[in-house]
């Protein structure tokens, strides 16, 4: 039994000192995210300058879109925000000897990475709550205000309106491909000038409907189609006088109205929110249903599942920026170190995140599996974090340095 061992079972860390560490590093980490939230926040302010000083554009709408966007910003800027706070608070119990003293105490290496886990615990879990909940319902809400401020309605984006391809099995008819296009939709999910082609295996148009508007019923999981048109065509073809001049055949039905149309379809309310919403700020569960859904109409959902991974090794992520900033605890200096710790925090922050970004590029163009391509900068970071921690936490490091290169053969005669 070595002495870290001795150590961890004779000294437990006591509810005090775990309280006084969480206190810390969370109002160290806190301050830190509240000034990278402000300084992104300013600087989405006056990207559109140029923009909101043409006319017919509002201030007020856009600045409500920033607030209503800083959900995501805390998200995004978490992994950051632990790591430069963390080295923050505990350079600073450093430099007053508390951690001196506790180790002196008796407590190990090992039992100050189990402090440091559980406070990181409660970072995790708050960041996770809004990036599952908090950032991707402000996000659908500031996708209209962002529209307004600058001047259109998000049912004005393109001429044409928005294109979706969307399948449907029956036995009566087999499978049928639709080309769903709509002009737009409001906050109930509810669709606006709503009209699809309906084609069979052999792609031939077999249905044309059009609706004013489709409200979906999430009872029997369907759209209700109102002020519906539809016209069919059959395969028993009869010769027009344009169609026979080229030598085809074709037979349509005249086109029927209804007041309502029952419109079974794979599309729902919040699928629809990865038209406007970028992947990075969806949450897992809108990434995976959004996946599954372009899956089922053949459609590449590589930067979606990308995201997804993304997603679910994001808390991890967090995680070792907070393990990766013990070992600079160790590291005692008394006058300029503060200082010089946050930069290289700083610096270790941003390539954590020039790696996380390279990675994801390599994934779309060397086509490497999503999840693969999202772990390699956690597993990264973890394995150059636990080496630093083993190195600094040895009584003289450099000596095995010293021992490895002047290390002489053992039969050579030292006299």
């Amino acid at each position: 039994m070595n002495l870290n061992q001795m150590a961890d079972q004779s000294f437990k860390v006591p509810k005090s000192i775990l309280r006084y560490f969480r206190r810390e590093l969370y109002k160290s980490i806190s301050f830190v995210m509240v000034a990278f939230v402000g300084l992104f926040a300013f600087f989405d302010l006056i990207a559109e300058v140029d923009r909101l000083s043409q006319p017919g554009t509002s201030w007020l709408y856009y600045t409500v879109a920033i607030f209503l966007g800083l959900p995501a910003r805390v998200y995004e800027i978490a992994p950051i925000a632990a790591l430069i706070g963390s080295i923050y608070a505990l350079v600073q119990l450093a430099a007053s000897s508390e951690l001196t003293a506790m180790r002196a105490a008796g407590m190990s290496t090992l039992m100050m990475l189990k402090l440091i886990i559980r406070i990181a615990s409660g970072v995790v879990l708050l960041t996770v709550l809004f990036g599952e909940g908090v950032a991707p319902a402000a996000e659908r809400a500031a996708v209209p205000m962002r529209a307004k401020a600058l001047g259109f309605e998000v049912d004005r984006d393109f001429r044409s309106g928005y294109w979706l391809r969307d399948t449907d099995q029956s036995p009566e008819t087999g499978t049928r491909v639709r080309f769903v296009n709509f002009g737009g939709f409001d906050r109930d999910g509810d669709l606006k000038q709503v009209e699809y082609y309906e084609m069979d295996a052999e792609n031939r148009i077999r249905q044309w409907v059009r609706a004013a508007s489709a409200s979906y019923n999430n009872d029997t999981r369907d759209w209700t189609l109102s002020g519906v048109r539809i016209q069919r065509y059959f395969d028993t073809a009869v010769p027009n006088d344009r169609a026979a001049k080229a030598g085809l055949t074709i037979q349509a039905s005249s086109v029927q109205t209804l007041d309502t149309l029952r419109w079974k379809s794979n599309l729902a309310p919040e699928l629809l929110t990865g038209l406007f919403v970028r992947p990075d700020r969806m949450s897992a569960w809108q990434l995976y249903n959004y996946s599954r859904f372009l899956k089922s109409n053949q459609q590449a959902t590589d930067n979606i599942d990308l995201a997804f991974a993304k997603k679910v090794m994001y808390p991890f992520a967090i995680l070792i920026m907070m393990m990766i900033s013990l070992p600079f605890a160790y590291l005692h200096f008394r006058s300029g170190g503060v200082s010089v710790k946050v930069f290289v925090g700083i610096m270790i922050g941003v390539g954590f995140h020039l790696v996380n970004n390279l990675f994801s590029h390599l994934s779309m163009v060397a086509s490497l599996p999503p999840f693969l391509s999202a772990s390699m900068p956690t597993v990264i970071g973890f394995v150059l974090g636990m080496g630093s921690l083993w190195w600094v936490s040895q009584p003289a490091p450099w000596r095995l340095v010293e021992r490895l290169f002047n290390k002489r053969p053992a039969n050579v005669s030292t006299r």
